[in-house]
């Protein structure tokens, strides 16, 4: 039953992405039909939404399903990989809490159509990427010191 599953979901997901990849060839050979290369265009671009729509259901359905799977056999593992998402989302908060959003001249707002709270969510981004950078970086040097110290 599982191999017939498998059989069946990468049958559907060639022949899709064949077509996506074909309506996208069609779409440069019409180029200068504007119908026809809408469409093959719309098809292209709905193709790639569903895929990644499907990909990100699938993965967070599996991610639940694996954590629900570990509380069930080992709680205390996976009340490690709960507090580790905590932290990140509080890392996210406190990073876009502490992003000013304002160091950006109002002309430049206007002339890409942005606004204040894109150039907060931006600089919060930014500053979470930094810790986690560091915190990488400090991650890598304890490891390799803790196995020289053994």
């Amino acid at each position: 039953m599982k191999n017939d599953f498998k059989k069946i979901y990468w049958t559907i997901v060639i022949i899709w992405g064949t077509l996506a990849s074909i309506c996208s060839l069609l779409y440069a050979v019409f180029f200068e039909n504007p119908s026809l290369s809408q469409l093959f265009w719309n098809l292209s671009y709905w193709t790639v939404v569903i895929f990644v729509i499907i990909s990100i259901v699938s993965a967070l359905g599996f991610a639940l399903g694996f954590i629900i799977k570990g509380f069930m056999d080992n709680p205390k593992n996976q009340m490690k990989i709960i507090i580790a998402f905590a932290l990140m989302v509080i890392l996210l908060v406190v990073t876009y809490l502490l992003a000013s959003g304002t160091d950006i001249p109002v002309e430049l707002f206007e002339k890409t159509g942005s606004n204040y709270e894109n150039s907060k969510l931006i600089g919060g981004s930014l500053y979470a990427v930094y810790v986690l950078m560091v915190g990488v970086i400090i991650a890598a040097l304890y490891s390799e010191i803790a196995k020289k110290l053994k």
